[in-house]
């Protein structure tokens, strides 16, 4: 590494809202599921950073992506300057965004009285290694988005005793603030367990078929199984900016993207079409993951510091 380099980078926080189920797919399965959904090292849910990045880069582009479905670099060049370079690029070079995976921090579970957002000691202890992360990025600088999620996580106290399928976990009603109680299925109950089956128990598996159009029967081979993480789950994660990155298509920009987070924030709100929600917080739709003709993977994406 050169001795005159120093790195510089600016974080903001991510939290995707699951409006409708999701299928963030992992390819072909070898359980009994055939098409599962991504998951962790430790078997979590996920949202890896490449099936994140894919929709902010096609919401970036908007009509300017080529017959090849790439992004024309001279007619939206804040694109490539965030994402990089196309392989039909003339010159390869990488986007000065970082878009980090999205952990899953909490899903809807059922319990006598209704639902509660479910969590696990390990993944508030992943959120906790985000927020320090971006933190420190950002010179100690916390706004709403932490605020809310540190208030959710960090005042807990007590804690009643429960059963979420037959899995004992800690139940605590705990003060939602403006962004978490928008969300509809957020009700200001949080269940926490040390057991990771409480979240395998939440998932959804569907079972599909293929029919014949002619006769109504299922083709051959046409029976298959489907994973889903359910409406309601929330991820956290981080978009980063390496100023270190030297990009010629962020000539015309980079005064933007040097700046302090919230200016950086406010352009890349122009961006991704986001509406702003609250000081330094804005939200946008996106599609993420397959399955989007059966009305599968809307999300509600809030980016702030």
């Amino acid at each position: 590494m050169p001795s005159n380099y120093s790195l510089v980078m600016k974080g903001l926080f991510v939290l995707a809202y699951a409006i409708t189920n999701l299928h963030p797919g992992a390819g072909r399965g070898y359980g009994i599921v055939d098409l599962p959904v991504q998951r962790d090292q430790l078997g979590y849910p996920i949202i890896y950073s490449s099936a994140f990045k894919g929709p902010l880069k096609a919401l970036c582009a908007g009509d300017a992506i080529s017959d090849s479905g790439r992004i024309n670099c001279k007619e939206k060049p804040e694109c490539c300057c965030l994402f990089g370079s196309e392989p039909d690029e003339e010159e390869s070079s990488k986007g000065i965004l970082n878009v980090l995976d999205l952990p899953l921090f909490s899903i809807p579970a059922p319990i006598y009285d209704g639902f509660v957002q479910l969590t696990t000691d390990y993944l508030i202890r992943r959120v906790r290694n985000i927020f320090n992360a971006i933190r420190d990025l950002n010179d100690g600088i916390t706004g709403i988005l932490e605020n809310e999620i540190s208030s959710l996580i960090n005042s807990r106290n007590g804690g009643e005793e429960r059963e979420v399928y037959d899995i004992k976990v800690r139940l605590y009603e705990v003060n939602g603030a403006n962004i978490l109680s928008s969300l509809p299925l957020f009700n200001n109950r949080l269940a926490v367990s040390g057991d990771k089956r409480v979240i395998d128990k939440s998932l959804i598996i569907y079972t599909r078929n293929r029919l014949n159009l002619l006769t109504k029967v299922v083709e051959e081979g046409g029976l298959w199984s489907e994973e889903y993480i359910p409406m309601g789950s929330i991820f956290i994660g981080g978009l980063l900016v390496d100023e270190n990155v030297r990009n010629t298509f962020c000539d015309n920009f980079i005064y933007k993207l040097s700046c302090n987070v919230s200016c950086l924030l406010s352009y890349l709100s122009e961006i991704f079409h986001a509406n702003k929600v609250d000081k330094d917080v804005y939200s946008f739709y996106l599609n993420i993951g397959g399955k989007e003709s059966i009305g599968k993977g809307l999300m509600k994406v809030f980016i702030g510091v």
